[in-house]
């Protein structure tokens, strides 16, 4: 195929991108440019890949020249890795005005089933895209969809094209299929943004249906009415917007929901504040700790904490409280807006009847605290109060580096302090989002404050909220404390006990790892390990199949057991490895070491495994690829070494070749020297080789080669791998008769006993259909 040319400027486009300039700068603006043309040269590739060229890119028609037919073509749906809070819409009206000139002429905008969010994000494409598109929402379509698409969409969509925004409800996107088909949309090539695509894209029955088939289980409403979407506009590219990718990457590699490129991984501005500023550090200025206990008290309905007694509230959320007081007086002071607004969010648990119960301590206490400053209680009250004040002055005086006088900022809170009334937000509220006064504001709630949600200048975050079993994407998505807020970051606090820090922190670490591993090769991102931190698990069980899905644990070992052993197939492999690993087994006067194993770069091991090949074993770990990209991530995080033994000496072993099912657990090593290694070298990978002789006799084809034996290092990450595009080859290939098809009990034992799904024992956890748990509204 010819190379594509894109073309970068247009009316569009640059008059976007001046207006952004004078919000977030000229550089900013700029790499947001940069990063929706790589996004835009993605797509327009794919496409012409897999549809023909000519229709898209710089000399592109806008029109679709080769209809595809029949379902959702593979390898068409690609990934936008943001981060939380860090501007993404922004970046997709830029990669949609590239896109535009570029002959994409039918946008859809899929965002969360959140009312307001959705006008939202309809109103900012509308206000942002002058000269573009025309932007229409689902309310402009939900009465007629067959009048509006003949009145609206008809005299615009081959023009100069379309958005449609949508939010992710049934009744709404069952519309937009109606709209779709009587404007013809699948006569012009089309961009699909699923904004939050890990959330309610998903199929959410993917486990059920693994279990007991899909005739038996039919896919979930919403992923359901997407696939029709997507094969209603058939030339299409499906980009899946998310900072949480986890459960998209384990979806099996020829499910439409499985990403199979990575369009872009934005990088914020450096005004942004993410994971780095709270979790790099072990002693982060910004971060708090509160004891554990004061979350379950707070959570106790009938408990020690009585709503009534207003002085007495705990430690942690006292010292949060008067944190964010002083500090909002101190910005407040200095604000050329008056009307500028600072935020506390007290976020602990997804149940109203805490949301109230935390409303109610929290107000009696600044009543009571703005009394006490105010002379209207005993002087003993106000020396306590002054004391609290004092306290939190201490606590920020460690980031504010010219905070005024304690004496100041108390005299103008004595004004200020009863306008801070605190605010419930959940199902329970009228109103769908948060309304915000100048000054104060505090904010409590769950579900309603998570994904998606911007609070308005947030300054500080009480954080409590606790799972039996934390899923990654869902707590990553609860960092409300991320975003562009950098004239605030001197007075940023998170308060929040211990384990919930150490969840953050493991999440942050490993988010960036995958991040990284994925930078350093996005074209091939289907077998991305996904990076699970410690007690965490990845994403929620009922979008998984379980069957498919296997990981790489802390101190484990794996081998192949269906290793190649024919002489075409290893012959020259083997001499690349003789010369690559030529003194390796001895030491330097010549004298074979027993139990030790050699220091060398993480690189070198992963050049020997390249030499190494085998077919996949159902149900077994080791898988050639995915063994590269495990070592790749490690290197990622920051593991550059790793250990390396060679056995068998010059003339080799002479073992004799067992079917897979047959090697014992330490494959072609003894026990001793596997424990040895794994005693010895617990921070590193270790690769143990051995040379076999390969003789006819036992069952090898009479040529020597390698056997390897991979030791992964005693950290604090998994990786987890979808193995499901191996299946149907290894069946297929392999020459042992011990394959036969698993029966349900032998599927049920082997999920059951993997450890990575220990959580699947919670029934608690699936709450996201009805028939899989009680529903909640929050």
């Amino acid at each position: 195929m010819s190379e594509i040319t894109l073309k970068t400027d247009g009316y569009c486009i640059n008059k976007l991108i001046a207006r952004l300039r004078n919000k977030i700068g000229d550089k900013a603006a700029e790499e947001l440019k940069q990063t929706a043309v790589e996004i835009v040269e993605n797509c327009v590739k794919v496409y012409s890949e897999k549809f023909g060229a000519g229709d898209v890119g710089a000399t592109g028609t806008g029109l679709v020249s080769n209809p595809h037919k029949g379902k959702i073509p593979n390898g068409t749906t690609g990934l936008i890795y943001g981060r939380v809070q860090s501007g993404k819409t922004n970046t997709t009206i830029a990669t949609l005005a590239v896109a535009q000139e570029n002959g994409f002429r039918c946008f859809l905008v899929l965002t969360s089933d959140n009312t307001w969010l959705g006008k939202q994000t309809a109103n900012r494409f509308n206000n942002q895209l002058k000269g573009g598109p025309v932007v229409f929402d689902w309310e402009q379509w939900k009465k007629d969809p067959q009048e509006f698409a003949k009145s609206k969409l008809l005299p615009y969509i081959k023009d100069i094209g379309v958005v449609l925004v949508s939010t992710k409800n049934q009744c709404h996107l069952d519309n937009l299929l109606k709209v779709l088909k009587y404007a013809n949309a699948s006569s012009v090539p089309s961009l699909i943004f699923d904004d939050e695509a890990d959330n309610a894209s998903l199929n959410t029955n993917e486990k059920k249906q693994a279990k007991k088939g899909k005739d038996a289980v039919p896919d979930s409403a919403i992923f359901d009415k997407i696939g029709k979407i997507r094969q209603e506009v058939t030339n299409h590219i499906y980009l899946q917007i998310t900072a949480t990718p986890q459960s998209l990457l384990l979806q099996n590699l020829d499910h439409p929901c499985k990403p199979a490129f990575c369009a872009a991984l934005p990088k914020p501005g450096n005004s942004y504040m993410g994971g780095d500023l709270f979790f790099d550090d072990d002693n982060s200025p910004y971060c708090s700790i509160v004891e554990a206990e004061e979350i379950e008290l707070l959570k106790q309905q009938e408990g020690k904490i009585n709503p009534g007694n207003n002085w007495n509230i705990p430690k942690g959320l006292r010292l949060a409280l008067c944190c964010f007081f002083l500090g909002a007086i101190y910005k407040m002071q200095s604000a050329t807006d008056e009307d500028a607004k600072y935020s506390f969010l007290a976020h602990i648990c997804y149940k109203k009847d805490n949301h109230d119960n935390l409303e109610k301590i929290i107000s009696g206490f600044v009543v009571e605290l703005d009394r006490a400053l105010r002379d209207q209680l005993s002087p003993t009250k106000k020396e306590q109060a002054l004391k609290w004040l004092n306290e939190a002055y201490q606590e920020l005086n460690k980031t504010v580096p010219n905070l005024p006088p304690l004496d100041d900022l108390i005299e103008d809170l004595k004004h200020e302090l009863r306008r801070a009334i605190p605010k419930v937000i959940n199902a329970n509220n009228p109103d769908k989002e948060p309304n915000y006064n100048p000054g104060m504001n505090i904010l409590i709630g769950g579900n309603r404050l998570g994904r998606g949600v911007t609070i308005d200048g947030l300054m500080v975050t009480y954080y409590g909220r606790d799972a039996k079993q934390k899923v990654m994407d869902t707590v990553h998505q609860h960092a409300r404390m991320y975003g562009y807020r950098q004239e605030l970051k001197d007075v940023t606090r998170l308060f929040l006990p211990e384990h919930n820090l150490e969840a953050f922190r493991a999440i942050h670490e490993s988010d960036e790892g995958m991040r990284q591993a994925i930078g350093d090769d996005p074209s091939n991102i289907k077998i991305k390990p996904v990076w699970v931190g410690g007690e965490l698990q990845a994403t929620r069980s009922n979008v998984l199949n379980p069957a498919e899905i296997d990981a790489f644990t802390p101190g484990s070992h794996i081998f192949p057991r269906a290793p190649f052993y024919k002489a075409a197939d290893v012959s020259e492999e083997t001499k690349v490895l003789k010369k690559l690993l030529a003194g390796y087994h001895k030491d330097k006067d010549g004298t074979y070491i027993q139990y030790e194993a050699q220091e060398v770069d993480i690189d070198f091991l992963i050049e020997i495994i390249s030499h190494l090949h085998s077919d996949h074993v159902f149900g077994e770990k080791w898988e050639d690829k995915r063994v590269k990209e495990a070592l790749k991530a490690m290197k990622a995080n920051g593991i550059k070494k790793g250990r390396l033994m060679v056995r068998g000496g010059k003339t080799g072993h002479d073992l004799k070749r067992q079917p897979p099912d047959k090697w014992g657990g330490g494959g072609f090593i003894s026990n001793n020297i596997l424990k040895i290694i794994k005693s010895n070298y617990t921070d590193v990978p270790s690769l143990i080789l051995v040379y076999e002789k390969g003789k006819k006799n036992k069952g090898w084809d009479d040529q020597p080669l390698y056997l390897p034996m991979l030791i992964f290092p005693k950290n604090k990450f998994v990786f987890m791998f979808n193995y499901s595009d191996h299946i149907e080859e290894i069946s297929a290939d392999l020459d042992w008769q011990y394959i036969e098809e698993m029966d349900e009990k032998e599927w049920l034992h082997a999920a059951a006993n993997n450890p990575v799904f220990d959580f699947l024992k919670d029934p608690e956890e699936d709450i996201y259909t009805l028939a899989d748990g009680k529903p909640f509204n929050d």
